[in-house]
């Protein structure tokens, strides 16, 4: 029941399992994604950091082609320098940059890669070149444009629509901040060199559109804090200078008297920029606040993620195993008490109703299986409970009836006994007066089948569990016994005493044995051919107690017939109609089980059966002082061989094969003479 509800369970639990994991997987890639946004955003913080860096170098280069490449280079040194270690820290963080398989990024990160050959190589084409000062300024201006579409880092990646809005603003305002240095540069080598064409003119007024222009798309598209902040901050004195002192160049255009100092006008602008960086600054922080607070909702979602499903996945178990145990438990409360009933409970309860006679017997409560439940398990346990109630109720009807049954076996025993006393009496006043041996022989058979139907009467005392009202008082010779016993089957004369050893019976159990060992004698003399003889032997055994052996050369019995008459001597079964098939087995199991007797059946050589029986040490002693048969006296001589009888009465010497006949009147006068005691 357990691996089927687990069956049952199964698919949802592993569907939860594959869409939580989907789930988690999913969260997990957009975390990584999100990462991996943030790293290309410390990629580009440090890139904008290289163009400022990039754009002093490229206003500081126009000055000094526009000096004539002379004078002092000192600046110009240290700002390469600069650039030279802005450009080792973007390729750091590019570095940890996870590429994928986006082809845009990759080729934006190999630019930044080969971007310091580059830088390199166009110092030294200034540096051996006559290039003029608009050329310079385009080449550098080409390059830092390059570098700017490079750190461009974030349009492949970016999902989200704030971060991208704040992105778009960073990458409008970088460009007009470029617009503004480019202005600074064109303007101060212009001022430096004393003059200027209508090429510097014309790339001095783009410059200032471009810048205007952007400046105006940051306005449109940056969020209302950042315009704000721009509007506060790139403000002022210098700021308003650098327009004026622009428009006063380009209204000299084509003059020669443009009186207007170079370090002036690159200090003033450098101002304006210097405000404009902040802006820049304060928009790459915003780019990483946004990043940042995606990249913690993403781990957020992560973890939210992974808890819902195990969550879902500990309810799930949970609901499981309530059900089961809802199900499973009381499964095994009524397994464990059908085991009880049936291994425990109801033999005892037979136990106590075969143990109780007919007038002890109560009913019985049966104790339910303690499942109260409504459900389908809860009505099977209420059926069993029923099922249960019945049993004890016909089990009960059943000794009942058994103990009805026993009575009526006692009455008809006891009637049919005392019939044969009367019987017996009758022919034994018959053979006392008779003095013709033909008649006195018939006398004497018809003797032997009232005692062989006395002792059918006493079975049905047995398969009662009555015991007979005659006993012994003092212990017999075991000899004596196994006479008494021969004289009750109907073939006695087949049956040959050797080997007998002079040993006393206990009395109580003396009528008992007889009837037992006339069982025995019985089958064995039954199955066996009439020309063939049943051998008993005796032998006192060590440790106390005697063995008795039984042989016949019969038809003798299959291993597994002889297995199961041993397990019924071993363990009477219940009377019931088959008991009349094997009355003999039964009767021994009984008597057997009475004084602690052990019967077995053996197969004997070449063929037939031996019945062994052992007697216990407490009902076998050595010989001492006994009763002899009440009315006969037995002689023996030295080797313990019965050889005559003498009778009290007329102190008649009796020879053996007299002795043979009338064996059996010994144990029918001593019976009526122990049931008088």
């Amino acid at each position: 029941m357990r691996t089927q509800l687990v069956a049952v369970v199964l698919i949802p639990i592993i569907t939860t399992l594959v869409l939580g994991g989907l789930r988690i997987g999913s969260a997990v890639q957009n975390a990584q994604d999100v990462n991996n946004v943030r790293q290309l955003v410390r990629t580009v913080d440090k890139g904008t950091g290289l163009l400022e860096e990039l754009e002093d170098e490229r206003d500081l280069t126009a000055l000094h082609v526009a000096a004539g490449r002379t004078g002092d280079t000192s600046r110009l040194d240290t700002q390469r320098s600069q650039v030279d270690a802005a450009l080792a820290r973007v390729r750091a963080e590019a570095a940890h940059v996870h590429r994928g398989t986006n082809p845009v990024l990759a080729t934006r990160l190999a630019v930044l890669n080969a971007f310091g050959g580059k830088v390199a190589s166009l110092r030294h084409t200034v540096a051996h070149s006559k290039m003029r000062l608009l050329p310079v300024v385009n080449a550098h201006t080409a390059l830092i444009t390059e570098l700017t579409d490079a750190l461009d880092l974030l349009t492949p990646a970016i999902a989200h629509q704030t971060l991208a809005v704040r992105a778009g603003a960073l990458e409008n305002f970088t460009q007009a901040t470029e617009a503004a240095s480019r202005q600074r540069a064109l303007l101060g080598g212009v001022l430096t060199q004393g003059h200027f064409d209508s090429n510097e003119a014309q790339g001095l007024t783009l410059a200032s559109r471009q810048q205007q222009a952007l400046i105006g798309e940051f306005r449109s598209a940056a969020p209302p804090a950042q315009r704000q902040f721009y509007e506060r901050t790139v403000t002022g004195r210098d700021v308003n200078k650098t327009e004026v002192l622009q428009k006063q160049v380009l209204a000299r255009q084509g003059t020669s008297r443009l009186r207007l100092d170079a370090d002036e006008w690159f200090d003033t602008m450098t101002s304006k920029l210097e405000l404009m960086r902040l802006v820049e600054k304060r928009l790459v922080g915003s780019v990483e606040d946004e990043s940042s607070r995606e990249q913690h909702q993403a781990e957020r979602s992560v973890f939210i993620t992974s808890l819902v499903v195990l969550l879902i996945l500990l309810l799930t178990f949970g609901v499981t195993h309530v059900v089961m145990q809802s199900i499973v438990g009381p499964l095994h409360t009524l397994h464990a008490s059908a085991l009880d009933i049936t291994e425990r409970r109801l033999p005892e309860v037979v136990r106590l109703l075969r143990g109780s006679s007919d007038t002890q017997l109560e009913p019985i409560k049966v104790e339910p299986a303690g499942i109260n439940s409504v459900d389908e398990i809860g009505r099977v346990a209420q059926a069993f409970d029923e099922v249960h109630r019945d049993s004890v109720r016909l089990t009960f009807e059943q000794a009942q009836l058994r103990g009805r049954i026993n009575a009526m076996f006692v009455n008809l025993s006891q009637r049919s006994q005392y019939l044969v006393e009367r019987q017996l009496e009758l022919i034994d006043h018959l053979e006392n007066g008779e003095q013709d041996p033909d008649l006195l022989a018939s006398l004497f058979k018809l003797d032997h089948l009232a005692t062989r139907m006395r002792r059918n009467g006493e079975n049905l005392l047995v398969l009662a569990g009555e015991e007979a009202g005659r006993r012994w008082s003092a212990p017999v010779r075991l000899v004596d016994v196994l006479r008494a016993a021969s004289s009750e089957v109907e073939q006695y004369q087949r049956v040959q005493l050797r080997g007998l050893v002079t040993a006393d019976v206990d009395g109580r159990a003396v009528n008992d044995i007889v009837h037992l060992i006339a069982e025995l004698l019985e089958n064995a003399t039954t199955f066996s051919s009439p020309d063939t003889e049943v051998l008993v032997t005796s032998q006192l055994l060590s440790g106390g107690g005697a063995k008795i052996e039984i042989q016949d050369s019969g038809i003798g019995m299959t291993a597994k017939d002889l297995e199961e008459a041993n397990d019924r001597l071993l363990n009477p079964p219940v009377v019931d109609v088959s008991v009349a098939r094997r009355m003999g087995v039964f009767v021994v199991g009984q008597l057997s089980g009475r004084h602690g007797i052990r019967v077995q059946l053996r197969s004997s050589s070449p063929s037939g059966i031996t019945a062994v029986v052992m007697l216990p040490q407490n009902l076998v002693r050595d010989h001492g002082n006994h009763m002899d048969p009440p009315g006969l006296s037995a002689r023996y001589n030295p080797e313990g061989r019965l050889t005559g009888w003498r009778n009290y009465d007329t102190i008649e010497q009796i020879d053996e094969s007299t002795s043979t006949k009338r064996a059996h009147r010994a144990r029918r006068h001593g019976a009526r003479s122990a049931s008088k005691e």
